[in-house]
């Protein structure tokens, strides 16, 4: 397994500014999160695209700023709207496909204490059937996250999509987990050999995301697991701004990861 790095981890600064200090770092597999609209456009993700590769980095997902949105823009009851957010999620494939990306990171819909009816849930699944069918066109993958403030909340919202969404894979994050008052271990379960990609990070009983080994979080057992299961696919840290204070701490947490992805 690899150790890779989202530019989340940089956010606010420029995507086209932080690519060198990740390179920098000796990590070669990045996960970028688009910020706005315009960076997800050729002009701009093209002349991304040949950075990274001058750099040496691997691009391995994409995570769009409309995760925020993905369940009005998509599993609305306005047809329109979803018609539209499908176009949307098009060019967003295309974007990751031009950068080499195997995987879009998907939140999908916010949990609202919405039930589903039988009608509802099938036209849910189609809907994630149609966006698995455009991104596969495109060569990349629709890769469902678990997020505590999303229905992926629950281990049973994605034992659902895993038996009637077949084309559908999955990453699992680790602060998520966590804050959803669930053991990553569920969400582990409920993926099964779907996971395609994995966020990566640390907590405590105080801090619901730390750098790596400045928490609680058994890497051991965790690795250990994802062997198991058949996983060789990156582990991509993903931590905020506010969990470092110099770029160079992160080097310590790819070196703790690394023991452990390497056994």
């Amino acid at each position: 397994m690899r150790i890779g790095m989202s530019t989340a981890c940089f956010y606010p600064q420029p995507l086209e500014e932080i690519l060198p200090v990740i390179a920098g770092l000796g990590v070669h597999a990045v996960e970028i999160f688009f910020n706005t609209e315009s960076e997800a456009r050729p002009r701009f993700y093209e002349t991304l695209g040949a950075q990274a590769r001058s750099l040496g980095l691997d691009v391995v997902s994409v995570h769009p700023y409309t995760s925020l949105m993905e369940g009005m823009l998509l599993f609305s009851d306005y047809a329109r709207r979803t018609e539209d957010g499908m176009m949307q999620y098009q060019r967003y494939f295309e974007c990751a496909a031009a950068l080499g990306a195997r995987f879009l990171t998907f939140h999908g819909e916010r949990d609202m204490g919405q039930k589903d009816d039988p009608a509802r849930w099938e036209r849910k699944c189609r809907a994630y059937r149609r966006l698995c069918e455009i991104g596969a066109a495109c060569g990349v993958t629709l890769a469902q996250e678990n997020v505590a403030w999303c229905r992926s909340r629950d281990p049973a919202f994605l034992h659902a999509l895993y038996r009637d969404v077949p084309e559908l894979r999955y990453t699992l994050d680790i602060k998520q987990a966590y804050r959803a008052g669930q053991s990553w271990k569920a969400f582990a379960d409920a993926m099964g050999d779907r996971l395609v990609n994995v966020h990566i990070n640390d907590f405590s009983t105080e801090q619901s995301c730390l750098m790596p080994g400045a928490g609680t979080m058994d890497y051991a057992s965790f690795f250990s697991r994802l062997r198991a299961d058949g996983y060789d696919g990156h582990t991509i840290i993903e931590v905020y701004r506010s969990n470092f204070g110099a770029p160079e701490e992160l080097q310590h947490a790819v070196r703790t990861l690394r023991r452990f992805a390497s056994v």
